[in-house]
Protein backbone atom coordinates (compact mmCIF):
# COMPACT_ATOMS: atom_id res chain seq x y z
CA UNK A 1 0.00 0.00 0.00
CA UNK A 2 1.36 3.28 -0.91
CA UNK A 3 0.59 6.28 1.30
CA UNK A 4 2.46 9.38 0.41
CA UNK A 5 0.44 11.47 3.85
CA UNK A 6 3.13 8.78 5.48
CA UNK A 7 5.68 10.16 3.16
CA UNK A 8 5.15 13.75 3.79
CA UNK A 9 5.47 13.01 7.92
CA UNK A 10 8.22 11.57 7.90
CA UNK A 11 9.97 14.33 5.40
CA UNK A 12 8.28 16.69 8.26
CA UNK A 13 10.06 15.59 11.39
CA UNK A 14 13.45 15.51 9.44
CA UNK A 15 12.83 18.91 8.90
CA UNK A 16 11.84 19.62 12.95
CA UNK A 17 15.05 17.67 13.37
CA UNK A 18 17.38 20.33 11.87
CA UNK A 19 15.51 22.55 13.35
CA UNK A 20 16.31 21.64 16.56
CA UNK A 21 18.96 23.90 17.85
CA UNK A 22 17.44 27.09 16.78
CA UNK A 23 14.37 25.90 19.35
CA UNK A 24 16.26 24.97 21.94
CA UNK A 25 17.89 28.94 21.35
CA UNK A 26 14.63 30.64 21.65
CA UNK A 27 12.66 29.83 24.48
CA UNK A 28 9.11 30.40 25.10
CA UNK A 29 7.83 31.79 28.22
CA UNK A 30 5.52 28.74 29.99
CA UNK A 31 5.06 27.95 33.60
CA UNK A 32 6.70 24.36 33.89
CA UNK A 33 2.60 23.26 34.80
CA UNK A 34 1.58 24.54 31.20
CA UNK A 35 2.07 24.25 27.40
CA UNK A 36 3.67 26.70 25.29
CA UNK A 37 1.15 29.07 23.14
CA UNK A 38 -0.16 27.90 19.75
CA UNK A 39 0.96 30.73 17.98
CA UNK A 40 4.24 31.16 19.62
CA UNK A 41 5.29 27.76 18.28
CA UNK A 42 3.89 27.92 15.04
CA UNK A 43 5.64 31.44 14.34
CA UNK A 44 8.99 29.53 15.19
CA UNK A 45 8.55 26.78 13.07
CA UNK A 46 6.98 28.57 9.88
CA UNK A 47 10.55 29.67 9.59
CA UNK A 48 11.32 25.98 8.67
CA UNK A 49 8.24 25.17 6.81
CA UNK A 50 5.51 28.40 5.93
CA UNK A 51 1.96 27.96 6.60
CA UNK A 52 2.07 25.26 9.12
CA UNK A 53 -1.08 24.61 10.79
CA UNK A 54 -0.86 23.62 14.47
CA UNK A 55 -4.38 22.30 15.24
CA UNK A 56 -3.88 22.00 19.17
CA UNK A 57 -1.28 22.11 21.96
CA UNK A 58 -1.68 19.73 25.14
CA UNK A 59 -0.42 18.41 27.77
CA UNK A 60 0.77 14.96 26.92
CA UNK A 61 0.95 11.48 29.32
CA UNK A 62 3.94 12.24 30.46
CA UNK A 63 4.77 15.45 33.02
CA UNK A 64 6.30 18.13 31.78
CA UNK A 65 6.03 17.25 27.86
CA UNK A 66 3.29 18.64 25.68
CA UNK A 67 1.64 17.26 22.51
CA UNK A 68 1.32 19.04 19.51
CA UNK A 69 -1.49 17.90 17.21
CA UNK A 70 -0.16 19.50 13.25
CA UNK A 71 -2.42 19.36 10.12
CA UNK A 72 -0.92 17.06 7.41
CA UNK A 73 -2.07 17.18 3.57
CA UNK A 74 -5.27 15.37 3.02
CA UNK A 75 -7.11 15.74 5.95
CA UNK A 76 -4.63 13.90 8.06
CA UNK A 77 -3.06 14.95 10.88
CA UNK A 78 0.30 14.13 12.63
CA UNK A 79 2.12 14.72 16.20
CA UNK A 80 5.12 15.63 18.25
CA UNK A 81 6.00 16.57 21.58
CA UNK A 82 7.64 19.66 22.87
CA UNK A 83 8.49 20.55 26.35
CA UNK A 84 6.32 22.94 28.58
CA UNK A 85 9.44 26.07 27.68
CA UNK A 86 9.24 25.76 24.19
CA UNK A 87 12.67 24.59 23.84
CA UNK A 88 12.51 21.28 22.40
CA UNK A 89 11.22 19.07 20.09
CA UNK A 90 10.88 15.33 20.84
CA UNK A 91 9.73 13.26 17.90
CA UNK A 92 8.78 9.71 18.28
CA UNK A 93 6.34 7.49 20.34
CA UNK A 94 5.54 6.94 23.65
CA UNK A 95 5.10 3.52 24.96
CA UNK A 96 3.21 2.73 28.28
CA UNK A 97 5.70 0.54 30.00
CA UNK A 98 2.51 -1.36 32.05
CA UNK A 99 0.61 -2.99 28.88
CA UNK A 100 2.96 -1.66 26.19
CA UNK A 101 0.86 0.18 24.77
CA UNK A 102 1.92 2.40 22.02
CA UNK A 103 -0.06 6.09 23.31
CA UNK A 104 0.97 8.07 20.10
CA UNK A 105 -0.38 5.45 17.43
CA UNK A 106 -3.21 4.63 19.54
CA UNK A 107 -4.09 8.97 19.49
CA UNK A 108 -2.99 9.09 15.55
CA UNK A 109 -5.38 6.51 14.60
CA UNK A 110 -8.19 8.33 16.80
CA UNK A 111 -7.26 11.89 15.06
CA UNK A 112 -6.76 10.45 12.02
CA UNK A 113 -10.46 8.06 12.18
CA UNK A 114 -12.56 9.11 8.86
CA UNK A 115 -15.82 8.42 8.51
CA UNK A 116 -17.85 8.67 6.23
CA UNK A 117 -21.50 10.78 6.17
CA UNK A 118 -24.99 8.43 5.37
CA UNK A 119 -24.96 10.70 2.17
CA UNK A 120 -21.66 9.35 1.31
CA UNK A 121 -22.19 5.56 2.60
CA UNK A 122 -25.06 5.45 0.61
CA UNK A 123 -23.54 5.94 -3.23
CA UNK A 124 -20.70 3.54 -2.10
CA UNK A 125 -23.37 0.96 -1.30
CA UNK A 126 -24.77 1.93 -5.08
CA UNK A 127 -21.64 1.75 -7.05
CA UNK A 128 -20.19 -2.00 -5.55
CA UNK A 129 -19.10 -4.11 -8.68
CA UNK A 130 -19.09 -6.83 -6.75
CA UNK A 131 -21.30 -8.37 -3.92
CA UNK A 132 -19.88 -11.61 -2.42
CA UNK A 133 -21.81 -13.90 0.68
CA UNK A 134 -24.93 -13.49 2.27
CA UNK A 135 -24.89 -12.39 5.76
CA UNK A 136 -26.83 -9.04 7.18
CA UNK A 137 -22.87 -7.78 8.66
CA UNK A 138 -21.48 -5.76 5.18
CA UNK A 139 -18.08 -4.56 4.51
CA UNK A 140 -17.00 -2.39 1.57
CA UNK A 141 -13.73 -3.14 0.43
CA UNK A 142 -12.32 -0.41 -1.85
CA UNK A 143 -9.76 -2.75 -3.74
CA UNK A 144 -7.20 -2.36 -7.00
CA UNK A 145 -6.89 -5.96 -9.02
CA UNK A 146 -3.15 -5.89 -9.18
CA UNK A 147 -2.54 -4.65 -5.39
CA UNK A 148 -0.73 -7.00 -3.45
CA UNK A 149 -1.60 -5.85 -0.11
CA UNK A 150 -5.19 -6.04 -1.75
CA UNK A 151 -4.79 -10.04 -2.47
CA UNK A 152 -3.95 -10.09 1.53
CA UNK A 153 -6.80 -8.37 2.79
CA UNK A 154 -9.05 -10.60 -0.23
CA UNK A 155 -8.11 -13.60 1.46
CA UNK A 156 -8.81 -12.58 4.91
CA UNK A 157 -11.97 -11.63 3.64
CA UNK A 158 -12.47 -14.41 1.54
CA UNK A 159 -12.28 -16.88 4.50
CA UNK A 160 -14.94 -14.61 6.12
CA UNK A 161 -17.64 -14.98 3.75
CA UNK A 162 -17.09 -18.56 3.59
CA UNK A 163 -17.66 -19.10 7.09
CA UNK A 164 -20.85 -17.22 7.36
CA UNK A 165 -19.32 -14.12 9.07
CA UNK A 166 -19.62 -11.29 6.89
CA UNK A 167 -21.12 -9.79 2.95
CA UNK A 168 -18.03 -7.80 0.94
CA UNK A 169 -18.99 -5.43 -1.35
CA UNK A 170 -16.20 -4.32 -3.98
CA UNK A 171 -15.70 -1.28 -4.97
CA UNK A 172 -12.73 -1.50 -8.03
CA UNK A 173 -10.07 1.39 -7.77
CA UNK A 174 -7.27 0.38 -10.38
CA UNK A 175 -4.43 3.16 -9.81
CA UNK A 176 -3.10 3.09 -13.29
CA UNK A 177 0.65 4.48 -12.11
CA UNK A 178 1.68 1.64 -9.72
CA UNK A 179 -0.33 -1.06 -11.71
CA UNK A 180 -0.62 -0.49 -15.28
CA UNK A 181 -2.84 -3.62 -15.99
CA UNK A 182 -5.14 -2.95 -13.46
CA UNK A 183 -7.79 -0.48 -15.07
CA UNK A 184 -8.38 -2.95 -17.73
CA UNK A 185 -8.66 -5.95 -15.28
CA UNK A 186 -11.36 -3.91 -13.78
CA UNK A 187 -12.94 -3.04 -16.66
CA UNK A 188 -12.87 -6.67 -18.03
CA UNK A 189 -14.68 -7.97 -14.50
CA UNK A 190 -17.47 -5.10 -15.04
CA UNK A 191 -18.11 -6.37 -18.38
CA UNK A 192 -17.84 -9.82 -18.08
CA UNK A 193 -20.10 -9.64 -14.99
CA UNK A 194 -17.09 -11.86 -13.04
CA UNK A 195 -17.22 -12.49 -9.22
CA UNK A 196 -15.11 -12.06 -5.76
CA UNK A 197 -13.14 -15.57 -7.13
CA UNK A 198 -12.27 -14.11 -10.05
CA UNK A 199 -11.03 -11.04 -8.35
CA UNK A 200 -8.91 -13.29 -6.16
CA UNK A 201 -7.49 -14.79 -9.44
CA UNK A 202 -6.58 -11.76 -11.59
CA UNK A 203 -9.40 -12.45 -14.22
CA UNK A 204 -8.40 -10.52 -17.17
CA UNK A 205 -10.28 -10.40 -20.80
CA UNK A 206 -10.01 -8.60 -24.04
CA UNK A 207 -13.96 -6.99 -23.23
CA UNK A 208 -13.23 -3.54 -23.05
CA UNK A 209 -16.70 -2.67 -23.10
CA UNK A 210 -18.32 1.43 -22.88
CA UNK A 211 -20.30 0.70 -20.01
CA UNK A 212 -17.01 -1.01 -17.99
CA UNK A 213 -15.29 2.08 -18.96
CA UNK A 214 -17.59 4.22 -18.27
CA UNK A 215 -18.58 2.54 -14.49
CA UNK A 216 -14.80 2.26 -13.39
CA UNK A 217 -13.89 5.78 -14.33
CA UNK A 218 -16.97 7.07 -12.05
CA UNK A 219 -15.66 4.81 -9.42
CA UNK A 220 -11.90 6.55 -9.66
CA UNK A 221 -13.68 9.85 -9.83
CA UNK A 222 -15.88 9.40 -6.58
CA UNK A 223 -13.59 7.48 -4.84
CA UNK A 224 -10.36 9.47 -5.03
CA UNK A 225 -11.71 12.94 -5.76
CA UNK A 226 -14.56 12.72 -3.70
CA UNK A 227 -13.69 10.27 -1.04
CA UNK A 228 -10.28 11.39 -0.94
CA UNK A 229 -9.24 7.66 -0.76
CA UNK A 230 -5.43 7.24 -1.40
CA UNK A 231 -4.38 3.76 -0.89
CA UNK A 232 -5.57 0.15 -1.51
CA UNK A 233 -6.80 -2.04 0.40
CA UNK A 234 -9.27 0.81 1.78
CA UNK A 235 -12.29 -0.67 4.01
CA UNK A 236 -15.29 1.18 4.87
CA UNK A 237 -17.85 -0.28 7.85
CA UNK A 238 -21.75 0.36 7.88
CA UNK A 239 -20.71 2.98 11.10
CA UNK A 240 -18.72 4.92 7.95
CA UNK A 241 -15.25 4.89 9.38
CA UNK A 242 -13.01 4.30 6.46
CA UNK A 243 -9.67 2.62 6.94
CA UNK A 244 -6.63 2.03 4.70
CA UNK A 245 -4.75 -1.12 5.04
CA UNK A 246 -5.07 -4.68 5.82
CA UNK A 247 -7.10 -5.56 8.83
CA UNK A 248 -7.13 -8.46 10.96
CA UNK A 249 -10.32 -10.60 11.36
CA UNK A 250 -10.83 -9.52 15.05
CA UNK A 251 -11.24 -6.16 14.15
CA UNK A 252 -13.63 -6.05 11.45
CA UNK A 253 -15.66 -8.37 13.80
CA UNK A 254 -15.83 -6.09 16.30
CA UNK A 255 -17.11 -3.54 14.17
CA UNK A 256 -20.37 -5.66 14.44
Amino acid sequence: MKNLSFLNFKIFFVLFFSFLFFLSCNSVKSSSNECPKKEDIEKKLNIVKQGLSIKKIEKSPIPGLCEVIVNLPDNQKGIFYIDSTGKYIVSGSIIELKTFKNLTQKKLQAINKRVLSKEDLSKLDEMADIVYGDSKNVVYLITDPDCPYCKKAENILNKMVNEGKITVKVILLPLERLHPNAKAKAISLVCDKKGFKELMNGYKSSNQCEIGKEKINKNINFLINNLKVRATPTFVFPDGEMKAGVINETYIMSKF
